[in-house]
């Protein structure tokens, strides 16, 4: 019988950087006869190629029509909605929860640490925010195991590559509270991205990219464009190293046509950026059961 351990102990254990046995249960890696899968780099972990963005919806019922579809990857974060989000996507997979691939975030923002990371005070305030993160996030989704956990919306090279920060996703990788770590960060910090294809400290990236190269933010209404040429090529290289790839905005540069002869629309656009080998899952923010619907005939590849 496999042994379950407190979320609490799991916390302990990943700080004292203690090694452990994998607690994750397997998740389904076979082909049915509309889905495939790709790998997450290196990881072992098996993903549709699109992603399920829950962030846009407050409906359960919606995240799991969406699993029903064949959608096996559900991406959340731990700021969306002070939480509710998370918590949200715990109630939809529970029962199912080895039948799919849950991906989160935790924040940390420069603001709330007042030694910058310097000196041992530093390490304890950034070790004792992701902690108190960690556990409100398998809280919330109701586990005892995040399979990607992402450091969300990272700027600043010293914090993400932080020694505090690194051994605190490594403890949870040793003692089996993730599966994977990464980051995700925008295009203005391709530097980021750049850093870990040298470093390669991180298993999984998740960063903008689509047809277009630009983006209108969807509540802030920031405008983001970037060099295409340059990120193109930090995503080969990465692909080629095994790190992950979880593109986003992918919609956000509007409809897209291949062709005259193709009607544009948002999936094509999608069909876009999954055209591309590295590329392990795009995620789609998905708000109603209509563009659930419109994306599923992608999962085929």
């Amino acid at each position: 019988m496999r042994k379950i351990i407190s979320r609490k102990r799991f916390i302990s254990s990943a700080v004292a950087g203690l090694a452990g046995i994998s607690l994750i249960p397997p998740v389904r890696s076979e082909i049915t006869e509309n889905t495939v899968k790709r790998p997450v780099g290196k990881t072992g972990i098996m993903v549709t190629p699109v992603c399920f963005g829950a962030s846009r919806t407050n409906d359960e019922s919606l995240i799991k029509f969406a699993i029903d579809k064949g959608f096996n990857l559900i991406d959340t974060g731990r700021s969306y909605t002070n939480g509710n989000n998370e918590r949200l996507v715990g109630k939809a997979v529970s029962g199912i929860r080895k039948n799919v691939v849950i991906q989160s975030k935790l924040r940390l923002d420069p603001n709330e640490l007042p030694s910058e990371g310097k000196g041992k005070k530093g390490a304890d305030e950034i070790k004792s925010l992701l902690n108190s993160r960690l556990e409100a996030s398998l809280k919330a989704l109701d586990t005892d195991y995040i399979d990607i956990l992402l450091y969300h919306d990272a700027t600043q090279e010293n914090l993400l590559f932080h020694n505090e920060v690194l051994k605190f996703f490594e403890g949870l990788k040793s003692t089996g509270v993730i599966r994977a770590n990464g980051f995700s960060a925008h295009n203005d910090f391709l530097n980021l991205h750049e850093m870990n294809n040298r470093e390669l400290l991180y298993d999984v990236i998740m960063v903008p990219f689509n047809y277009k190269g630009s983006f209108v933010h969807s509540v802030s209404g920031r405008y983001s464009e970037w060099d295409q040429a340059r990120l193109v090529s930090a995503l080969t290289e990465a692909g080629k190293k095994g790190i992950g790839i979880i593109a986003m905005k992918t919609c956000s540069g509007g409809k897209y046509s291949p062709s005259p002869d193709v009607l544009p629309g948002f999936p094509e656009a999608v069909r876009w950026v999954i055209q591309h080998s590295y590329i392990s899952s795009a995620a789609v923010a998905m708000a109603n059961f209509e563009q659930v619907n419109e994306h599923a005939p992608l999962l085929a590849g």
